[in-house]
């Protein structure tokens, strides 16, 4: 019986021990030349505009990312840079801090975030509170989204960041 017991304290420990090791907050081995990769190619996305304040890698759910946020100048504010550590592929860029007056030119042919933000103003006319651009796997491509503001009413615009036509508006 005591024997039993210990067997089984000891897979429940192996267990707990092996869960613990997923935990969000562990940070994945990077290799620096990766962490020169992405800076290189978040200066390219951004045509050298704005301070690169924080670089580092996390280990999420959806596996290793490397994260660079860019203090655009001026009031532009912060924007963040997500790439997958496994093959230094952007994974999602998104503006942090609002004014959200600056540029940023994705890789991939992928449209200019200042284009995307005109056509999702002029569907929907007020101030934007949030921006990112994602790949969407339930519709399978880039999209740009925007929620926006206006005469006290939230919406969520998608626009196609291949072709810049407006996917999806909801309020």
């Amino acid at each position: 019986m005591f024997r039993a017991t210990l067997t089984a304290i000891i897979i429940s420990a192996a267990f707990v021990l092996s869960a613990c090791q997923d935990n969000a907050s562990t940070s994945p081995n990077l290799v620096g030349s990766d962490e020169t990769t992405v800076i290189q190619r978040t200066s390219n996305m951004t045509k050298s505009n704005g301070q690169v304040s924080v670089v580092s890698a996390n280990q999420i759910n959806s596996g290793a990312h490397w994260e660079v946020k860019v203090d655009m100048p001026g009031d532009g504010g912060i924007v963040k840079f997500e790439y997958f550590v496994s093959n230094n592929q952007l994974k999602e860029i998104k503006g942090l801090t609002p004014t959200f007056n600056y540029e940023v030119e994705p890789e991939n042919g992928l449209i200019k975030y200042s284009s995307a933000k005109q056509i999702a103003l002029s569907a929907v006319n007020g101030n934007i509170t949030e921006w990112k651009l994602e790949f969407d796997l339930s519709d399978n491509m880039w999209q740009y989204r925007f929620n926006i503001l206006s005469s006290g009413s939230k919406w969520e615009v998608r626009i196609n960041a291949t072709n810049g036509n407006v996917v999806r508006i909801k309020n």
